[in-house]
């Protein structure tokens, strides 16, 4: 890490528990971590430890009853869990994505892979339809897919 900069991604004793049928689930329980610019983390486990839900978190995907989430959470030094919803919304997947690892339900089959990747570029990006079309077909073409257009 330089000097004076924060890590990209300081997550600090978090923790999600859910309230059910009269018990509580740590699913995850006093989790640290930190991601520096250009790094590389890998969360591993069994199914069921709680990969998922420490994700899930981390971009509040999880807000409320019935889990409540407790710890530190920071982006480029500014706390996610200080922000509104619509801040959270400006971070989430133009600043910090997640693919959930299900595949089923990762793509919707009834809409063409171009429609969902156009719809999440123009969400986050702001800019025309034409260059929206243009980094979906560059984004086809990375994973080598034939006949992008």
């Amino acid at each position: 890490m330089s000097a004076g900069k924060p890590p990209l991604l300081a997550v600090e004793n978090l923790s999600t528990h859910f309230f059910g049928d009269g018990h509580l689930v740590r699913a995850v329980d006093d989790v640290s971590f930190t991601l520096e610019e250009g790094g590389v983390l890998g969360i591993v486990g069994e199914s069921g430890c709680g990969k998922s839900v420490t994700a899930m978190s981390v971009l509040r995907l999880i807000d409320g009853a019935p889990g409540v989430v407790a710890g530190s959470i920071r982006f480029e030094g500014e706390d996610l869990r200080a922000l509104d919803e619509a801040g959270m919304r400006r971070v989430r997947g133009k600043e910090i994505g997640m693919i959930f690892q299900e595949p089923m339900t990762s793509l919707n089959p009834v809409l063409t892979i171009g429609r969902q990747l156009t719809e999440a570029i123009s969400l986050d990006c702001g800019i025309s339809t034409a260059e929206v079309r243009d980094r979906a077909i560059k984004a086809l073409r990375l994973v080598r897919i034939a006949e992008p257009e």
